[in-house]
């Protein structure tokens, strides 16, 4: 598949938040409310980059199931990682300031990481990238 410019730019951006969630998985201190945040922006980014390459419009929201819905008339198995898009939602937003509601630990780590992994996998095998 040939891919459009606009495309490859918001994939490279996906895998510049993919990179930095790895790799602050490493550091001696995690801050893992940032890396659910860059978790979830992989997967925004992502499903951004479905839509812009189907010539679809792009709203500005943060709602992962809105855009794997809206994703979805150009490509139907969206349909199947519908539910991670649920999941991972909150991490874009409730995570991020003083006085949220969620707090991310170690143990939500595999399960948030995994629904990026899982959204950024589906979107690149549609794009046949490696």
């Amino acid at each position: 598949m040939i891919l459009a410019s606009s495309t490859l730019e918001w994939v490279e951006l996906a895998e510049h938040d993919y990179l930095t969630a790895q790799t602050l998985l490493t550091v001696s201190k995690v801050p893992f409310e940032i890396v659910a945040y860059h978790c979830q922006q992989v997967a925004e980014k992502y499903l951004k980059a479905v839509l812009i390459q189907n010539g679809l419009p792009v709203p500005f929201v943060h709602d992962l199931r809105k855009l794997n819905r809206l994703a979805q008339g150009a490509h139907p198995g969206l349909k199947d990682i519908e539910a991670i898009c649920e999941l991972l939602t909150p991490f874009g937003t409730a995570t991020r300031y003083p006085g949220s509601v969620m707090t991310v630990g170690p143990e939500h780590m595999s399960s948030v990481f995994g629904w990026a992994e899982s959204i950024r996998q589906f979107v690149r095998n549609a794009f046949g990238l490696k």
